[in-house]
């Protein structure tokens, strides 16, 4: 994976981002987080909830951008946690505290 492409729109201040960076970024974690569900071998990945999510960021990429500073913050870093997640189950990274 091409660390630098899935970083570069939100490598400046998550809040500097203007509207059209933060749809990009967006839609780029979008990508990879289902590129990773794709990569994932079990049905993990396949999880019905995962799939409704994304499909509702995709159909409110323009609202979220529109979110103000504080909101985007949160939202992005929820997104770019789920993604950390999810990467660390398909690198087999991932342990259960039970």
């Amino acid at each position: 994976m091409d660390r630098t492409r899935q970083s570069a729109p939100v490598a400046a201040g998550h809040s500097e981002l203007g509207f059209v960076d933060r749809q990009i970024a967006l839609r780029q974690i979008v990508a990879d987080l289902r590129n990773l569900r794709d990569g994932v071998p079990d049905n993990f990945g396949r999880a019905p909830a995962l799939d409704r999510l994304l499909r509702m960021i995709d159909a409110s990429v323009i609202s979220i951008a529109k979110a103000d500073d504080e909101e985007w913050e949160i939202i992005l870093m929820e997104l770019l946690d789920l993604r950390a997640t999810m990467t660390r189950l398909a690198t087999g990274g991932a342990e259960t505290s039970h």
